[in-house]
């Protein structure tokens, strides 16, 4: 009973840690997202700007670039829902093994 207890604990541990893993990479990938909106939006900024708006190739530029942002948001809300399902499960993880450890200890 007491083996079943501690293989359930390192098992869970480790389950942990891969999600933190995984927390890291999405915490990674969401901070490149971020650096990729800002930097389209400062070049859709500079081709308003500088931009011609009765020239053709710079509308259908700009509004390449505002589809691009636009998934690049997308993509983004949807790692930042992914993340957040994960934090509640690593939650619920570390919850559960705090409660075998106690079984352990008494």
């Amino acid at each position: 009973s007491v083996f079943r207890l501690v293989e359930e604990h390192k098992r869970q541990k480790e389950e942990a840690l891969k999600k933190i893993l995984q927390l890291e990479t999405q915490l990674d990938t969401k901070q490149t997202l971020e650096m990729q909106i800002q930097e389209l939006k400062g070049k859709l900024q500079v081709m308003k700007h500088l931009g011609d708006d009765d020239n053709d190739g710079v509308k259908l530029k700009i509004k390449e670039m505002n589809d691009e942002l636009d998934d690049k948001k997308s993509e983004l809300e949807e790692l930042e829902q992914m993340n957040s399902v994960l934090m509640t499960k690593e939650r619920q993880s570390n919850n559960e093994i705090q409660a075998a450890r106690k079984r352990l200890i008494s």
